[in-house]
């Protein structure tokens, strides 16, 4: 993770637009994936929550310049500066000289600064499903009920909000370019929408809603989705879908206009934990086959 400092003064206050596309199938990658496992949890609730350590998950830390990032590159260490991306919603390229950010304060798993929940027992029966939550710009993955990963994401901006409801992974292609406009190239990419081009792919995470309604990844959460995800499977006339990729359950209404949740991690460590009543009530309203009973919390 340790870079030049000229690498950060470089990349320090550079800004960066986005778009989303539509492009031909690409056949999968073989390239395996890393994955967070967490271990099977007592059936209680319909969620599991994660215990908070007694000193805090976040301290705050202001950036005055490139200097300080550089030194706080050194002492975080590569485990601790990919979760502190992740907490803040950003890239490196788009952490700003002068503001404060959220720094990890404990734990080196990523699981545990997850704001979703460690078991979703309403899903235990779905092989694999990821939701997006617009409220506090994350993403999860479940297999069999189980947080597999997670990380942060930029969708839609107010302009042009990535829809709620439930998509499917379609196609994949590693690289291609915006039908909006060609320069922008786009990563890692994986259709949601055959007709109007949403979709997943990696790309500028500025630490808000930017985007022309993709959801936006980090590199590696994008590659990881990437090998992750299943891709749809067409007839043999390829006019019809024989089975649908993934299920992608998008929830949720980001604040526009207000300070993000994670903007207040460092005064209250639960302000992006997404509630029992908001993960199981997408899984119902979302997954109707589900019998999904929520919690009395």
């Amino acid at each position: 993770m340790l870079k030049p400092r000229r690498y950060f003064v470089l990349f320090f206050l550079l800004p960066l637009v986005v778009s989303c596309s539509k492009q031909k199938e690409e056949e999968p990658s073989k390239k395996s994936a890393p994955v967070v496992t967490t271990a099977p949890l007592p059936k209680k609730d319909t969620v599991v929550a994660k215990a908070l350590p007694e000193n805090g998950l976040y301290k705050a830390y202001k950036l005055t310049g490139a200097q300080a990032l550089v030194e706080l590159t050194e002492e975080l260490g590569p485990k601790k500066m990919t979760i502190l991306y992740k907490i803040n919603r950003r890239d490196l390229k788009h952490l700003k000289q002068g503001e404060t950010i959220a720094v990890p304060n404990s734990s080196d798993s990523e699981s545990t600064y997850s704001p979703f929940p460690l078991r979703v027992y309403s899903l235990d029966s779905v092989s694999k499903v990821l939701m997006v939550s617009r409220r506090v710009q994350a993403f999860a993955a479940y297999e069999h009920g189980n947080l597999v990963e997670w990380g942060p994401t930029s969708t839609g901006k107010k302009a042009t909000p990535t829809p709620e409801g439930l998509y499917h992974t379609n196609w994949k292609s590693k690289e291609t370019h915006s039908t909006v406009d060609d320069a922008w190239v786009l990563k890692w990419y994986f259709n949601l929408d055959n007709l109007e081009g949403i979709s997943l792919h990696e790309y500028d995470l500025p630490g808000y809603p930017a985007s022309h309604s993709c959801v936006r990844l980090l590199a590696d959460d994008a590659q990881w989705i990437y090998n992750w995800a299943e891709q749809w499977k067409l007839s043999a006339d390829r006019k019809t879908v024989a089975t649908e990729g993934t299920p992608v359950i998008v929830f949720g209404d980001y604040a526009y206009g207000k300070t993000p949740p994670w903007k207040k991690l460092t005064s209250d460590s639960s302000a992006t934990s997404l509630s029992d009543k908001e993960v199981t009530g997408a899984v119902a309203r979302f997954l109707p086959q589900k019998k999904v009973q929520l919690s009395s919390q």
